[in-house]
Formats: structure tokens, C-alpha cells, sequence
């Protein structure tokens, strides 16, 4: 009788110490996949941010320029609004001087906020020298301090330089430009 509880109680404990090996390489491999799902997670949402970020919320025309708005952020915490954009010049020759002189934005209640903070150039100059032709290039306004979280700009306006006129900026309007906040 001995023999036999011996024996079965060896067979159950070959049986469980199985099981138990099973398990922990199950969670090992559960483990792994969890952070291959995180990662793959991350990925995919770094690439929907490349693909959202030349992806125009607004476009407009000037003078063989195209400018697209791509994203508009407002942040609650310090009130201020960043908006970037793309231009790219359509002309058959290179454009050879596009400055802008400042931004006006309008809320819905008609109250007006403007800015000199324009970005047109990396080095974060309001002027920029030899665009290409059909390549595009990006491009900075913020507007700090605003008091109010509005959900839409009425209108956006950035007055720039054309090539014949340098003493008179001519405006570029765009018109219900939605922010993310």
C-alpha cells in the first residue's frame, strides 16, 4: 500500500513540477509579447504623428507659394498657441527672399491676438533666403498668453512681403483653422 501512494504521489509530482515549468515559461513568453505589443504601440503612434504632421488643416495661395497649416496646439497650461506649417514654392524658378512681417488671429467672439513670433527659417528668423522650387519647408507662429481656450480660430493671418512690393505686406487669410488643446 505504501508502494502505491509512493508511486502515485511520484507520479503527481512529475505531473505538477511539468505543469509548473509549463507555466513559467507560458509568462515568460506572455512577458515578451506584452512588451512587443507596447513596443509595436509606440511605433505606430510615432508614425500616425509623422503622417498627421504633413497632412494640411488649412491651405492657402501667395504669389506661386503654397502654405499649408498642419497643426494647430494650444496648451491650457500656459495659454499660449503653436501653429505649424508647410510653404512650398510653385514657381518655375527659385523664389529668392519670403519674409512676413507678423500674425493675427481672431477668436470667435472677435477679439484679436498678434504675434511677431514667426518662424520661417531654421534658425528661427522671420526671413528666408533661395526657396526651391517644389520642396517644402516648415514653419512656426506662437501667440502667447491668450486668455481664452477657443476650439476654433475665426481667422489667421499672416502678412508677408511680396517680391515687387518690400515696403507692403500683403495678407494671407485662413479661415476656421480648428485647435487642439
Amino acid at each position: 500500500m505504501k508502494i502505491k501512494i509512493l508511486l502515485i504521489s511520484l507520479v503527481l509530482a512529475q505531473l505538477f513540477y511539468s505543469q509548473n515549468a509549463d507555466y513559467a515559461q507560458l509568462s515568460q513568453k506572455l512577458n515578451q509579447n506584452r512588451l512587443e505589443i507596447f513596443e509595436l504601440s509606440r511605433q505606430v503612434q510615432y508614425y500616425k504623428n509623422v503622417l498627421n504632421s504633413t497632412k494640411a488643416v488649412r491651405k492657402a495661395t501667395f504669389e506661386d507659394l503654397d502654405i499649408d497649416i498642419t497643426q494647430v496646439i494650444g496648451s491650457r497650461k500656459d495659454g499660449n498657441i503653436a501653429i505649424s506649417f508647410n510653404y512650398k514654392n510653385t514657381a518655375d524658378s527659385p523664389r529668392r527672399i519670403l519674409q512676413c512681417e507678423r500674425a493675427v488671429m481672431v477668436d470667435m467672439q472677435g477679439n484679436q491676438y498678434q504675434t511677431t513670433h514667426l518662424y520661417l527659417a531654421p534658425n528661427g528668423k522671420v526671413v528666408t533666403n533661395d526657396i526651391l522650387q517644389n520642396v517644402p519647408y516648415k514653419g512656426g507662429i506662437l501667440f502667447k498668453k491668450t486668455d481664452a481656450y477657443f476650439p476654433v480660430i475665426k481667422a489667421l493671418i499672416l502678412y508677408l512681403y511680396p517680391i515687387d512690393q518690400i515696403s507692403n505686406p500683403q495678407p494671407v487669410v485662413f479661415e476656421n483653422v480648428p485647435v487642439i488643446w
